[in-house]
């Protein structure tokens, strides 16, 4: 199966329809106001992580997962897909969003269909988020090309978060190499922590040569930290080509 390609697809939205079609699952399409749709799943290895195989440096906490939810189910976003999580802000503390701190990728063979993985650990809550597929992605304080290897870009953008304490140091304390070599998600980019914005370019690789795109499921997971704390985890799946 050719899937459309990927800069066909973000100039022309009325192939959001085909693609969808051509998809080997059945997958839920965004609304008209390009809000992901939300549903319940079991916690099982597949779905939450464990299992996989992880990138250099990047071995996922192993606690306890409160609960997971599937919120985009193998679609392809060529519209912007949105995922709101409301809350009450400033939250308590002192750092008033929710804040990266850790991100994570890990290679699942075994899962139907196989899939690509990159986990951004949160603190506090959920952040509301979106994702597409774009020609590209523009740091948003130099407004230069953020590089990612592959042939394909997914722009992934948290609201109402950040990733920086009061005194402007990261907020991150673990993440993967830019360069992840994965034979699909090849690697990905900083694109911005400005005003309630975090924002990452992910790089795709469907084959040598090739322009097509490939179905994304992004989920939420509550996680124990181990240490009476709660991870909040947003995942980004992309299918194996």
């Amino acid at each position: 199966m050719r899937r459309p390609s990927v800069i066909q697809a973000v100039t022309a939205a009325t192939l959001t329809a085909v693609a969808l079609a051509g998809c080997a699952t059945p997958s839920p399409d965004p609304g008209p106001t390009g809000t992901a749709s939300t549903t319940s799943e079991p916690v099982t290895s597949s779905s939450t992580g464990a299992g996989g195989t992880s990138g250099p440096g990047s071995t996922e906490p192993t606690s306890l997962v409160q609960s997971y939810r599937v919120t985009y189910d193998w679609a392809v976003p060529f519209t912007q897909a949105s995922v709101s999580n409301p809350l009450s802000l400033p939250l308590p503390g002192p750092i008033p969003l929710p804040y990266l701190v850790g991100i994570y990728v890990g290679d699942h063979p075994e899962g139907n269909p196989a899939y690509q993985r990159m986990s951004f650990y949160f603190r506090s809550g959920f952040p509301s988020y979106n994702f597409q597929y774009v020609p590209g992605v523009l740091d948003e304080g130099k407004g230069e090309q953020v590089d990612v290897p592959g042939n394909a870009v997914l722009r992934v953008g948290f609201i109402d978060a950040q990733a920086h304490d009061a005194g402007g140091s990261s907020t991150i304390a673990t993440q993967p190499p830019m360069s992840i070599k994965f034979d699909t998600l090849r690697g990905y980019g900083f694109a911005g922590d400005f005003e309630g914005h975090v924002t990452y370019a992910l790089g795709i690789q469907v084959a040598p040569g090739s322009d097509q795109a490939l179905p994304i499921r992004a989920g939420e997971l509550k996680k124990d930290d181990g240490s009476g704390g709660t991870f909040y985890v947003v995942h980004v799946d992309v299918q194996k080509a």
